[in-house]
């Protein structure tokens, strides 16, 4: 509880030494991520979203998401988080498969996952998204179908869907080299791509990211202000800030954050990014949004014509049915989208 107290009003602290970060910007997105964040009480949450209005300028529309575990998510509690000012929640849900949440070490069960998406809502909170992971090892098609089917029966607004990847160094990691697991295979990961977008729109919900799918009206303002390449304010341990022309993130370490933070000092480091990088994100970011790339922006702020440095390449995806050319803008078709992340590197700019 003291390392507790002491991380709160370290976090307090930062708020008021970094007032002048957003330089007056309006807060249209405050989020409670990274950890646990649900393990925080009703009034040390209001306390923090006090100081945040009281250094910052908030929107009276300001969305106030806070990330949950399934398992920490009780009646009590969310109507406690409702009456803080939480108004929409993210709930790591992953799979509706006992076999495949037990296989993720995940601690909740899917009769959690139900009821907890069940109480927010019955607690008034409505602006609900869930997380699900497809491409995990030996889940059927069909299983992969009932899993989405049972997130539209739950009547959520938003639906964060990603492909299972295993990075070194993690759980999943350490069990693939020891040859105890291995990714599904891109071929039954695309399938299940491909079917996801079709149920998906069968079930009234846009897919406005790769990764990201709402009910019209829906959209993350918080995942929507990264790509569009606002400024944001990241506060706490590991916590990460851009200004648009830098990137910074806190030190990991909570007594080494603390410590730092008490004796007045930001525990940061920086990263300056040059207009090469800062168009590649560019890139990279928009072509994985519905609204792609808008040449005319891109060459305002970047000084590149990116239709006529990469016209063979636009010409050869359009012919493959992975783009489309409309207006000022260039984006991807839902094939296009499931190799996003591939076909933006091949429009990087390689040199200033």
């Amino acid at each position: 509880m003291e390392r507790k107290n002491e991380l709160i009003d370290s976090l307090h602290s930062e708020l008021a030494i970094r007032n002048s970060y957003l330089q007056q910007q309006d807060v249209e997105t405050i989020y409670f991520g990274g950890g646990t964040p649900s393990l925080l009480q009703g009034d040390e949450i209001k306390r923090l979203l006090d100081g945040i209005h009281r250094h910052y300028v908030v929107s009276d529309q300001a969305e106030i998401t806070l990330e949950a575990n399934p398992d920490d998510l009780s009646g009590a509690k969310t109507k406690e988080l409702l009456r803080a000012g939480i108004n929409r929640l993210s709930i790591g849900i992953q799979s509706f498969r006992e076999a495949d949440l037990k296989w993720m070490n995940r601690s909740h069960t899917v009769s959690q996952a139900d009821y907890s998406v069940k109480a927010a809502q019955d607690a008034g909170i409505s602006n609900i998204t869930i997380d699900l992971i497809y491409g995990i090892p030996g889940m059927p098609i069909h299983d992969w179908k009932t899993n989405l089917h049972n997130a539209f029966d739950l009547k959520v607004k938003h639906i964060s869907a990603y492909c299972l990847t295993i990075e070194p160094r993690t759980v999943f990691g350490h069990r693939s080299q020891k040859g105890q697991m291995q990714a599904a295979d891109d071929e039954e990961a695309g399938k299940q791509f491909i079917v996801m977008t079709e149920l998906m729109e069968e079930a009234g919900f846009l897919q406005y990211e790769v990764s990201n799918f709402c009910i019209p009206g829906f959209e993350s303002k918080h995942n929507t202000s990264y790509w569009q390449g606002k400024h944001y304010l990241g506060v706490g341990p590991s916590a990460h800030s851009f200004d648009g022309t830098s990137r910074q993130w806190n030190v990991s370490s909570n007594p080494a954050y603390t410590r730092d933070i008490f004796a007045g000092k930001l525990p940061f480091e920086r990263e300056e990014l040059d207009l090469r990088t800062r168009a590649n994100e560019y890139i990279m970011t928009r072509l994985r949004t519905i609204q792609g790339i808008d040449v005319n922006v891109f060459q305002q702020e970047f000084g590149r014509d990116i239709i006529g440095e990469f016209s063979e390449e636009i010409e050869r995806l359009k012919e493959e049915g992975k783009m489309i050319a409309s207006g000022s803008h260039i984006r991807l078709t839902k094939h296009g989208l499931l190799l996003a992340d591939r076909i933006a590197s091949d429009f990087f700019i390689l040199e200033n």
